[in-house]
């Protein structure tokens, strides 16, 4: 029996060692490497074009635009803290990237090691909105992109570029339906319509996007992370009518020309 208590933590001893080159290597490789613990959010990069304002409606849906990008921001430090990640306030990263003299160009190219220094940052998430689709009776789209950055080498840690898209159910004429989430939703964030979908779309997608990354390693089961799939640089993101949500790869050149082409 004293022998067996020997043999089987050295079998399960191989079994995790056998198994260590099954992380998520395709886009996590670094972020396993480096270990981060703090994270900073950056102000959301909105370069969603914007109408000619002619009207009063042009200008709502301006508002509409800029109101969504702000929500966004609101919403990323959930994900990131359910995985064990300190995140800086937004007042808090303002503050920081300020004294820091740091725009979206510099925190994305630029020499950020002075963040890490000075305020003990270990990485920066820089997300942008690139585009809204012309939008469509029973459909939202949206092209984002997700970028986590080291302060302590200046690597990306992770990098991916999502089309967002929310299908709303429509009725026999064709009339948009709301779900009953959606106008809770609606209710509780005084939203109308056309707002909370886009809210909706973007809050889910980036949780999606942010709980896949690995479990910071000051929680126990960061190790655990390594057998999950990562996610594809390029994927679309999908809330389907009935609520549920799918993944599915998406082609580079796509995305391409759909996102930065008129």
């Amino acid at each position: 029996m004293r022998k067996l208590l020997y043999i089987v933590p050295m079998l399960l001893l191989l079994l995790v060692a056998g198994c260590k080159s099954e992380k998520k290597v395709t886009t996590y490789s670094d972020l396993y490497k480096e270990k981060p613990v703090s994270i900073l959010i950056a102000p959301v990069q909105d370069n969603a074009k914007r109408l000619n304002a002619k009207t009063s409606q042009d200008e709502v849906v301006n508002n509409e635009l800029t109101a969504a990008a702000h929500y966004m921001r609101q919403c990323l430090s959930t994900p990131l803290a359910s995985q064990g990640y300190y995140t800086t306030a937004p007042l808090a990263s303002d503050l920081i990237i300020e004294k820091a003299g740091k725009d979206y160009r510099k925190l994305m190219n630029g020499d950020i090691s002075d963040l890490n220094s000075r305020f003990g940052i270990d990485a920066v998430l820089l997300v942008a909105i690139h585009k809204w689709q012309q939008p469509e009776v029973n459909e939202v789209v949206v092209y984002a992109e997700y970028t986590l950055r080291s302060t302590k080498s200046g690597m990306e840690l992770m990098h991916t570029w999502v089309r967002g898209n929310k299908i709303q159910p429509v009725d026999v004429k064709g009339d948009p339906v709301e779900l009953s989430t959606d106008d809770e939703f609606m209710a509780k964030n005084q939203m109308d319509s056309r707002l909370a979908h886009k809210c909706i779309l973007l809050q889910q997608m980036s949780d999606f996007a942010l709980r896949n990354i690995p479990t910071s390693v000051s929680r126990w089961h960061f190790q655990h992370d390594r057998y999950i799939p990562s996610n594809p640089v390029f994927y679309s993101f999908t809330i389907n009518p009935d609520g549920s949500v799918e993944r599915s790869s998406y082609n580079e050149d796509a995305f391409g020309n759909e996102c930065f082409t008129d």
